[in-house]
């Protein structure tokens, strides 16, 4: 009997931490859109209702940025995102895109004095799960010929975004 007790103690002490960390797999992520040049291609609506699709863009070097409306991290990344959007915005050599998760998005767009196209994903977060997006902010970027050329999961500065931008254009 005091075997069995400290086995089922052992169990519990291995499973609760788990559990309460988050630490069971994920389910799959969904199969990417086959669209040729497109790596993980995807259609949402803007903050406007207007269709977006990534394919639509191929050609086009592209950071496209999921963030959540609570992350401050994501906050304190839009000036940067803002500056490298207004940089190439005039010659159309870049695009930014921010994806929102969850809720509260467009009074982050207004409250932050975001600059860039934003799209909402669905309630399903089937674009954040096609990129393996598992924390925000987490930056993706797409060369011209539409492979992700890098995925950063962690705010970044200016310079460092820059940085990786020079190697999509």
């Amino acid at each position: 009997m005091m075997k069995k007790l400290i086995l089922l103690i052992m169990a519990l002490c291995i499973v609760v931490p788990m559990v309460v960390t988050g630490c069971i797999p994920n389910p799959p992520t969904p199969t990417p859109t086959p669209t040729p040049g497109i790596e993980k291609d995807f259609t949402l609506l803007d903050l406007n209702g207007r269709s977006f699709t990534l394919s639509d863009h191929l050609g086009k070097p592209i950071v496209l940025c999921f963030f959540m409306s609570n992350c401050p991290a994501c906050k304190s990344e839009v000036p940067h995102l803002n500056a490298v959007h207004q940089k190439y915005a005039g010659s159309e050599e870049l695009l930014v895109i921010g994806s929102g998760i969850r809720t509260g998005i467009a009074e982050f767009v207004q409250s932050q004095g975001v600059q860039y196209l934003v799209l909402q994903d669905d309630e399903k977060e089937t674009v954040s799960d096609l990129y393996g997006v598992r924390s925000v902010p987490h930056n993706v970027f797409i060369n011209r010929q539409g492979k992700i050329t890098h995925q950063i999961s962690r705010s970044l500065s200016e310079s460092e975004l820059e940085q990786y931008i020079s190697e999509i254009l």
